[in-house]
């Protein structure tokens, strides 16, 4: 035997392991990325946590975040970007690493950035993503990245030029030449002139025929935010007769207690011309009772409540967002329908049967005071409320259930 054989075998271990700690190079092995495992999941509180991260090494999150633009993992390019978003970074040269990614969370992930912290110099990159038709899945919904591309333009430059994603490619294309234009010639100017300017352009679609383009105008209006309030109530303003509900129910036969009844909420536009409401669901909320019973009793199951109600008088982000997004004209005649289920009951008799649907339109008139015209001049008197319609289109029947 080899007399250092029994030398060789304690070593070898030991070489092993060096091995392991020490590169080819013979560089000890890098320290694991201690904000990589917070990019790696992309919850908000993770988001937190690693802008809670940065501030505590103290270093500049815009900066350390963009350094992330060439990680092979898009997931984690994609939070990368988010957490700027969180972090404020106002400068679209921020994200300039990451303008030419081509993952599809990465690119929805910057559109938003530039809608939240209104980027004016992200309008070009913005224009050529309007053509990106890759869908993002979300608990909030599902959307196109050219979709939340055009939205991000709206809210931006206060502006829209008619692009209609279900147009022919000439008609996008002379779409994106007027937006072109108007950019290259308004750029330098400041941003509460693209506001006015954006607000009578919106003002001049609303008061359209043309069903599209008046959508277009309300939707613009809304989406400029509070200085355009007072020309969107305007534009919305309606009697609250001029829309006529009524809950329609069809059964095939004499229904049963253990039935479930399709109907129909149906809200019909009585006037001459073309009125706008915006549904916050798809479907109505439903409730049922005994017609000798109290509305308010057991057998009633209980409407849910609106996730975009909010304290009157106050519009945030996400119910401008959403008001956006649901408005819908019903024509002059028309009607809109609305359908659901009702059933099944406890036991045969005659039900009442109510159906409401939340109309964000109404929230716009909610609390609008007007000076008491009675007080004399110059003598004050306390501001009088103006009679609100009510915060949804409802309607009810009865149903009879036979046993």
């Amino acid at each position: 035997m080899c007399p250092n054989s029994r030398i060789l075998k304690r070593v070898t271990p030991l070489a092993m392991l060096l091995s392991a700690l020490l590169g080819a190079s013979g560089r000890a092995a890098p320290e694991p990325d201690p904000l990589l495992p917070y990019l790696r999941d992309d919850r908000p509180e993770a988001r937190a946590q690693a802008l809670d991260l940065l501030k505590s090494q103290g270093r500049a999150a815009c900066e350390a975040l963009g350094a992330y633009a060439n990680h092979p993992a898009s997931r984690v390019r994609e939070s990368a970007v988010r957490t700027m978003n969180d972090a404020g970074c106002p400068q679209f040269a921020a994200y300039g690493a990451y303008l030419h990614d081509g993952a599809a969370g990465v690119v929805d992930a910057i559109v938003d950035a530039a809608e939240r912290r209104l980027m004016t110099d992200a309008v070009p990159f913005l224009l050529g993503s309007l053509s990106d038709r890759r869908r993002i899945v979300t608990d909030e919904g599902v959307w196109s990245i050219g979709e939340r591309a055009e939205r991000a333009l709206m809210v931006i430059t206060c502006q829209s030029f008619h692009y209609d994603f279900a147009a022919s490619r000439d008609d996008q294309r002379n779409s994106l030449t007027r937006w072109r234009q108007w950019y290259l010639a308004k750029r330098s100017l400041p941003r509460e002139d693209w506001i006015q300017e954006g607000i009578g352009r919106a003002q001049d679609y609303a008061g359209r025929d043309y069903i599209p383009y008046r959508l277009e105008g309300l939707r613009l209006l809304t989406l400029i935010g509070p200085p355009a309030a007072p020309a969107l109530r305007t534009a919305l303003a309606r009697h609250p007769d001029q829309l006529k509900m009524e809950v329609v129910c069809q059964p095939d036969e004499a229904p049963r207690p253990g039935d479930a009844v399709p109907c129909t909420l149906v809200v019909r536009n009585g006037s001459r011309q073309s009125l706008a409401i915006a549904p916050s669901a798809d479907a109505p909320a439903v409730r049922w009772w005994p017609v000798d019973a109290d509305a308010d009793g057991d057998a009633a199951p209980a409407a849910p409540a609106s996730r975009f109600a909010r304290p009157s008088g106050t519009w945030d982000l996400e119910t401008l967002a959403a008001f956006a997004d649901r408005l819908i004209e019903v024509p002059a005649g028309g009607s809109r329908r609305f359908d659901f289920v009702a059933g099944p009951v406890s036991a045969s008799g005659r039900y009442r049967v109510r159906a409401e649907i939340d109309d964000l339109t109404l929230r716009l008139f909610e609390d609008r005071r007007e000076p008491d015209s009675a007080a004399p001049r110059g003598v004050a008197r306390p501001a009088s409320p103006v009679a609100s319609p009510p915060r949804t289109l409802g309607a009810e029947t009865i149903l009879r259930f036979e046993q």
